[in-house]
Formats: structure tokens, C-alpha cells, sequence
């Protein structure tokens, strides 16, 4: 009960029945106080302490009931048309209860002159049914208006956040990219090549100022189509693989349904790069690396693997790479991805595994 039960919106509400029986209760007593029928002949208990008493046992549950109810609604993700007809549903029976336990009340405070739902009894219930109406649509609208808000301002939060991850990933990648060791292996790189192979020499060049254009010209957009992260990718493997030669291989697989399937900037770039950069050791100067893209029901998987050197546990999690990209993980999704790596400390290679889902976070 307690997950659907918000003690702040509970609190609001009280708030609003209460302001409710203010203005009711002046009203009561001003009238008395001018002698208007039926109030002249209404004793003071009943405009005041009647009042307060009977609706302090009488509005509290129900406040309770509707607020659950609309929770798993909302959470549910139902229609419109099943909402509307629920709450026109409660809101008949909320005049049913209030009759039935203002009746008892009164019964039992000082005794009543009909039955329950004698012929007065079901008059009283039609004619207070517009108001009871009226006050259960003032407690869905205030509910409705809580959580809309409320989601709202989370909204603009996260998407500040993501404003403020993706310009830092951004910035982290221009710095991966422009500090003098990589400059410098590349362009030493380029300067070999340009007497043994010179295609090879202006494609390196090619793609080093097509890397650098796109990451410095990507839209401020925290999700962009699966085929455009692999399209900048792509700028970064083929300079990778004209350094390293015949000493490096790159495989990429995605599946023919994912392509235009959202997901964060920049997702796997920092991931290749890790591999680089821990992969190569004594004892694995080859470096094999697979990229597979894939869907799985309602989740999107993306599987890294290379060969090389395995990874300690205690280098686990400290690039600032790897942290930028679970930071990002979870401001999107919250809880609802996954982010492992799978290394063994006696076999070769290290695995990463992504899941999130499908859909575009932000409006999800």
C-alpha cells in the first residue's frame, strides 16, 4: 500500500477538504446568524462540531481508496475511457458511502426519523449526488494535477541532466580524441604511410577530420538511430585498424530490425576504446573485437567481446569513459537496464554486455 499512497498528495488532500469545511461552516454560521431558513432551525453542533466530527470519520478512507486506485491506473497505463468510467463509477458510489455514514453518525449521536433508504433517505441521496460529484472530480482533478506536475518537473530535471552528461561525454570525447598521443600515433601513422601505401595515407586522413566533424557537429540529442552511432563509430574502428595494422580485427554485426532503434550518444565508442586500451599485452598482440547489435522482446542488446587481455577487477568501473556511459544508463532508464562485465581472470578476453529497452526513455 505504501508504493501507492504519496503522504504529501495525502496531506494536500486533507488540506483541501479542510478549506472545504471552512468556507462551509462560515457559510452555516451566517447564515444562522441571519436567520435564513433552513439554518434558523439548524442548532450550532450540527452546522460546526457535527460537521468537523462526521466528515473526519467519513473523508480520510475514502481519500485513501481514490488515491490507490488512481496510482494503479496511472502505473497501469490504462485508457482513458476505463478511467473516466472507473472514477464515474467511484464517484457514485463515494455519495452512497458519505449517505451511509453520515446516516450512522447521526443515528448514533442523536437518532434519525426514517430508515436507512426509505423514501427521504434515497431523496436526500439524489438530491446531494451533484455535490458529491462535485467533490470527488475536486479530488481526482488534484491528484491528476499532482502527478503531472510532479512528473513534469522530473522530466525537465533529467532532461537538464542528459543536457549536462551529453555535453561532458562530448567534451570527453574531443579530449580522447585531440590529446597529443592520439594525435600524434595518427599522424605518425599517416606520415608512414604516405611512402608505402598514399590511398591508405588520405583515407587515415579522411576519416581523422570525418571523426572530428562529426562528434563536434552531433545534435544536442541524448538519443540518436542505432545506424548513426555506427556510422560515427565507424570514423574511429577505421583509424584504429589502419594504426594497428594486421594486429587488430573489428567485427560488427547488427540485426536488419534495429537500425532506427534509439539509443544514448556515443554508447560504444568509449567501450572499443577501453578494449584498446587494457586488450593489448605481451601475451595478446593480436586484438579481436565484436560488435553485436540484436533485440530481444522488448530490449535492445548490445554485446562487446574482445580477446585480449582480461581486465582486473579493481580497474573495474574506474575509467571516467565507462562511469559517464552508467551515469547516462541510468538518468534514461533508471533501473531498467543492465551494464555487466564479463571477465575471467584465466581465459582471455573480456565481455560487456548493455540491455535497455526499446522505446525512447524521455517519453516512455
Amino acid at each position: 500500500m505504501k508504493k501507492y499512497l504519496d503522504k504529501k498528495l495525502f496531506t494536500l488532500l486533507l488540506g483541501y477538504v479542510a478549506m472545504y469545511h471552512i468556507v462551509f461552516i462560515s457559510k452555516g454560521v451566517l447564515l444562522k446568524l441571519y436567520d435564513v431558513k433552513p439554518f434558523t432551525d439548524v442548532s450550532w453542533r450540527e452546522i460546526t462540531l457535527d460537521t468537523i466530527i462526521g466528515n473526519s470519520i467519513i473523508v480520510p478512507p475514502i481519500i485513501v481508496l481514490i488515491l490507490i486506485a488512481t496510482k494503479i491506473m496511472i502505473n497501469k497505463g490504462y485508457r482513458w475511457r476505463y478511467i473516466i468510467s472507473v472514477h464515474f463509477l467511484f464517484s457514485l458510489l463515494f455519495g452512497l458511502y458519505i449517505y451511509v455514514i453520515g446516516y450512522t453518525y447521526i443515528n448514533i449521536t442523536r437518532g434519525v426519523s426514517f430508515e436507512l433508504f426509505s423514501r427521504p433517505g434515497v431523496i436526500r441521496i439524489i438530491s446531494d449526488s451533484n455535490l458529491h460529484f462535485l467533490g470527488y472530480v475536486g479530488f481526482v482533478s488534484i491528484i491528476y494535477s499532482y502527478y503531472y506536475i510532479n512528473r513534469n518537473a522530473k522530466t525537465e530535471i533529467q532532461k537538464a541532466l542528459l543536457s549536462e552528461q551529453l555535453t561532458n561525454i562530448k567534451m570527453e570525447a574531443l579530449k580522447s580524441q585531440l590529446n597529443p598521443h592520439f594525435l600524434f600515433n595518427t599522424l605518425n601513422s599517416i606520415s608512414a604511410l604516405i611512402k608505402e601505401d598514399q590511398k591508405k595515407a588520405q583515407d587515415m586522413i579522411v576519416n581523422l577530420g570525418d571523426l572530428l566533424r562529426e562528434v563536434l557537429m552531433l545534435k544536442d540529442s541524448n538519443l540518436i538511430p542505432v545506424h548513426k552511432e555506427i556510422q560515427v563509430l565507424s570514423k574511429y574502428i577505421d583509424i584504429m585498424k589502419t594504426r594497428f595494422s594486421d594486429h587488430l580485427a573489428i567485427n560488427t554485426v547488427i540485426e536488419n530490425n534495429v537500425h532506427d532503434i534509439l539509443i544514448p550518444t556515443m554508447l560504444i565508442q568509449p567501450i572499443i576504446e577501453n578494449s584498446l586500451k587494457h586488450g593489448y599485452s605481451y601475451n595478446s598482440t593480436d586484438l579481436k573485437i565484436s560488435i553485436q547489435i540484436y533485440s530481444e522482446h522488448k530490449w535492445l542488446i548490445i554485446l562487446i567481446k574482445n580477446n585480449g587481455k582480461p581486465l582486473e577487477k579493481t580497474k573495474i568501473n574506474q575509467g571516467l569513459g565507462i562511469k559517464n556511459i552508467k551515469e547516462r544508463l541510468y538518468t534514461l532508464y533508471g533501473n531498467n537496464f543492465e551494464f555487466i562485465f564479463d571477465t575471467n581472470s584465466n581465459q582471455k578476453g573480456v565481455s560487456t554486455i548493455i540491455k535497455i529497452p526499446t522505446f525512447n526513455a524521455l517519453e516512455g
